[in-house]
């Protein structure tokens, strides 16, 4: 029995998987505008974005319990998202030192989270399926360059997370409007 990602009408809250990628784009904008703003300053704004855009996706998840399957996936994304915004957020000085490694790893998952989902679209016939591969792995490719590198990545962590978030944010918003779509097709 093949297991799909959603059904009829799991898609009802695509709006809130869109708020988090609004959200990540900000974030990965202003991070690119403002580049000399403080480390510390940083992973708050991180850890923040991080604990509302888990809140979306546990929404998002628990919302659709009933009607996504493999719900658990996003919640769990979801929660992690929370917890590491949570962890960040209570103690920035040791994550000052540790925050490109946290990043990186972070980024990971997401990516993998990202071509997993592609890769679930394309099974319902969704034609821009690849922009979303494409988004992934480039997800995958960065979070690649911040863990390889550590002190690169601190070096130059405003830019490649503010890359980083962008990438989710798009990743984000794509998915949104294409479950958006595909709700409309299957109804």
């Amino acid at each position: 029995m093949k297991t799909t990602y959603l059904n009829n009408d799991a898609a009802q809250y695509w709006w809130l998987m869109f708020c988090s990628g609004v959200l990540f784009i900000g974030l990965g904008i202003w991070m690119l505008a403002a580049p000399v703003s403080s480390y510390l300053s940083l992973s708050l704004l991180f850890a923040f974005g991080m604990i509302f855009a888990g809140i979306f996706e546990v929404t998002f998840s628990v919302s659709n319990r009933k009607r996504l399957h493999g719900w658990g996936w996003t919640l769990s994304g979801g929660l992690i998202d929370i917890f590491l915004g949570g962890y960040l957020l209570n103690l920035p000085l040791l994550t000052m030192v540790i925050m490109p490694v946290i990043i990186g790893l972070w980024m990971l998952f997401r990516g993998f989270m990202a071509i997993s989902s592609s890769i679930e679209l394309r099974a319902y016939g969704v034609l821009d399926w690849a922009w979303l591969l494409l988004t992934g792995i480039l997800i995958v490719i960065l979070s690649v360059l911040i863990i390889a590198d550590p002190l690169f990545g601190a070096i130059n962590i405003v830019v490649w997370t503010a890359f980083a978030f962008l990438l989710s944010g798009i990743f984000r918003i794509l998915l949104s409007l294409q479950l958006r779509s595909l709700a409309r097709n299957l109804s």
